[in-house]
């Protein structure tokens, strides 16, 4: 079970930052320093350790957005010490500020894009679980 809720997450957590990453500017916000696409990414946590992290690439030599987001995801583990979970941040100071006085969506759209599909991932971990575990002959 573990396997494939840790793979449904991951799956959502890659769509999640696709989603967010790759708007045109036009539509979503004007990245100068591209810091802010690149703070971007997710991790999937169990029980408040990391498996998983996306690669916080980045995009317009955002060097600085890459380690926000990776340090911040560092500092979150500890608030999912007791369950499984999917964390998607915009780790730059800035990222608050943009959505909320310059009326750009940053990651507010994709929170409850997520949110809609989480059920439907985990349903269908469930069932892959359910049926790797009916193969197993005893």
């Amino acid at each position: 079970m573990r396997e494939e809720i840790v793979r449904a997450f991951s799956y959502l957590g890659e769509q999640s930052i696709e989603k967010a990453r790759d708007r045109d500017e036009v539509d979503s916000w004007f990245d100068h320093t591209g810091n802010l696409r690149s703070s971007i990414g997710y991790s999937v946590y169990e029980h408040g350790k990391k498996l998983i992290e996306s690669a916080f690439t980045p995009i317009k030599g955002g060097t600085l957005g890459k380690s926000e987001g990776q340090k911040m995801v560092e500092e979150l583990a500890s608030n999912y010490s007791s369950t499984y979970a999917l964390v998607v941040v915009a780790a730059m100071s800035y990222a608050d500020y943009v959505e909320a006085c310059k009326n750009k969506d940053v990651l507010a759209s994709i929170e409850i894009w997520a949110k809609s599909k989480v059920d439907d991932y985990l349903k269908k971990a469930v069932e892959r679980a359910t049926k790797r575990i009916n193969a197993i002959k005893i």
